[in-house]
């Protein structure tokens, strides 16, 4: 019986204790967990397929379309938070050649997983 309480003790001392604070979006700690780092090679599938006939998607390389920025020139130069905004209401460019792109907010996440991929490496 003793050892009965002494459990229900420890339990609920543990009920109190407060909870791990999750890191932010964009935070390096995710990588430990590995979300980060598995929504950034869903993304990856998403730009080899769809942008990489432009545009160089990864951290070496020339775009094959001169006109087209590099994914890490992008990463490393624009907002990404303005990208994502973007992402969120359609990516238009003024470029003829560049057809318009809509993606889900799963997508969009995803995207800018990689993104964020690609500044932190871009930056090494």
């Amino acid at each position: 019986m003793r050892n009965l309480f002494i459990a229900g003790l420890a339990l609920s001392a543990a009920a109190c204790a407060p909870s791990p604070e999750l890191p932010a979006t964009g935070d390096a700690r995710l990588d430990s967990t590995g979300m980060e780092a598995a929504a950034a090679e869903r993304a990856e599938l998403i730009v080899r397929s769809n942008c990489s006939g432009c545009h160089a998607v990864g951290l070496t390389g020339v775009s094959p379309l001169p006109s087209a920025p590099t994914f890490r020139e992008v990463a490393t130069r624009r907002d990404l938070f303005l990208l994502e905004e973007d992402f969120g209401r359609g990516l238009v460019s003024s470029h003829p050649d560049m057809p318009p792109y809509r993606y889900r907010a799963s997508e969009i996440d995803d995207l800018m997983a990689y993104f964020r991929r690609l500044e932190r490496e871009g930056r090494l």
